[in-house]
């Protein structure tokens, strides 16, 4: 029961003190005469009774990890991505698929269908929706693909993209991802410098010291993490990796070419 362990004060804090206005966030501040509080990700905790209102005028009861965000952050605001805004308790619905998309998705179901596939067809209609502000996207729980744990699989649908919705297996890793996003989009921006950067580019470095020693499945670990992150250098270190391993095809090194610590290596 990994969930139920996870610390969300801590994880949301640690994003909210890491977050930087950008120029668009200061042109907001400026315009509507706002203050940084009223652009700031996280919200102030829902109480009991309010996370219970939401389940009984709902008719459920709410995931573990969603359950205890709410009680942590009542709403978030993504500064990017096509999310803008999660609702709070009292204003998440039922999404009853406004756009019947149930019958585009059924449609296409065959005797040869997944089980997944079978379970997106029914989501629409029996999905949460959590967002209240978007880029026509939609965050949506569904309770009918769950878990041991207890947890529903979250679907973000881009209405304008034309592709299937992104499944994330709980709303835990939804969020972590868009922590991940949230870090990977300003690394190495100048000022982005933090806890979280400083211990991911310190796995870098182990990650070098493990593959030049031969432990190349430590290494590859590592190197996987920081590279969600977007830390520098270490998807060109995957891809040397791959090469060592398989051979052939074709591998961009990107950013790797122009670290000083590995140009001596390369050839003129």
């Amino acid at each position: 029961m990994i969930e139920n362990r996870f610390d969300w004060q801590q994880f949301l804090r640690r994003w909210q003190e890491e977050w930087i206005p950008d120029e668009d966030d200061a042109e907001d501040l400026a315009e509507g005469g706002l203050t940084l509080a009223d652009l700031a990700l996280v919200a102030s905790p829902a109480a009991e009774a309010e996370i219970t209102a939401a389940e009984d005028r709902l008719g459920t009861r709410f995931p573990p990890s969603y359950r205890q965000f709410l009680g942590a952050s009542n709403g978030w605001r993504f500064d990017k991505g096509s999310i803008y805004r999660l609702g709070a308790a009292h204003e998440i619905a039922w999404f009853r698929d406004p756009l019947d998309l149930t019958a585009i998705y059924q449609e296409a179901l065959t005797e040869h269908s997944t089980e997944q596939e079978v379970l997106l067809a029914g989501m629409w209609q029996r999905a949460l929706q959590l967002e209240t502000d978007s880029d026509i996207s939609y965050a949506l729980l569904d309770p009918g693909d769950t878990d041991e744990d207890g947890e529903w699989a979250l679907y973000v649908y881009k209405g304008w993209s034309g592709e299937l919705p992104d499944r994330y297996p709980s709303f835990r890793a939804y969020m972590q991802r868009m922590y991940q996003d949230f870090h990977s989009a300003r690394a190495g921006g100048p000022g982005f410098v933090n806890d979280t950067t400083r211990a991911l580019d310190a796995d870098v470095e182990r990650a070098r010291s493990e593959a030049l020693s031969g432990r190349w499945e430590t290494a590859r670990e590592l190197l996987t993490e920081a590279e969600r992150y977007g830390r520098p250098s270490a998807r060109g270190m995957l891809r040397q990796l791959e090469v060592l391993a398989h051979g052939g095809g074709y591998y961009g090194f990107g950013e790797l070419a122009a670290d000083p610590r590995t140009r001596a290596s390369w050839c003129p």
